[in-house]
């Protein structure tokens, strides 16, 4: 299935997203590798896993071990970028997801997953900024609505 539109690919890559999350086995058997042998591929296999915790500070600490993976030359580095963009993705962190992903596809326009990921920024971004306009539009109707309501009330008092 191909999504037609912003909306669309959100839906179909959050369906695809929580398909992939990392059970709390997976992260503990992860975490258990990477501290009995803490090499760049055990580093990498935790930080997927992270990635994809239902968990804000597990995903943050993945960030921070891409991050370290990146720095110290990982020869997959666009995975890592990748990885970090998901774990902001669900963080709710979509500049920083958006930005990440657009680094990818500047270098690898074929990345299908960063693609998708990108389409879902979008996608949330414009859903933000929708809202915002409308709180902004409904509090713009507000003020004049007072405005109106006062100055009614200004002139019935003259009147009397």
């Amino acid at each position: 299935m191909t999504a037609s539109t912003p909306a669309d690919a959100r839906t179909l890559f959050e369906e695809t997203l929580e398909m992939e999350m990392s059970p709390p086995s997976l992260i503990s058997d992860a975490a258990l590798a990477y501290n009995n042998e803490p090499k760049p591929d055990t580093t990498f296999t935790y930080a997927f896993a992270l990635s994809r915790s239902r968990r804000d500070s597990e995903r943050a600490y993945a960030v921070v071990l891409f991050d370290q993976l990146i720095s110290d030359k990982y020869p997959h580095p666009v995975d890592c970028y990748y990885g970090k963009s998901v774990a902001f993705y669900l963080n709710k962190d979509y500049e920083s997801a958006r930005a990440g992903v657009e680094d990818i596809l500047r270098s690898n326009p074929g990345h299908q997953k960063a693609r998708a990921l990108h389409l879902a920024t979008i996608a949330v971004m414009e859903e933000r900024e929708k809202k915002m306009n409308l709180a902004v539009g409904s509090g713009v109707l507000a003020v004049g609505i007072g405005a109106v309501v006062g100055l009614a009330g200004i002139i019935l008092s003259k009147k009397k």
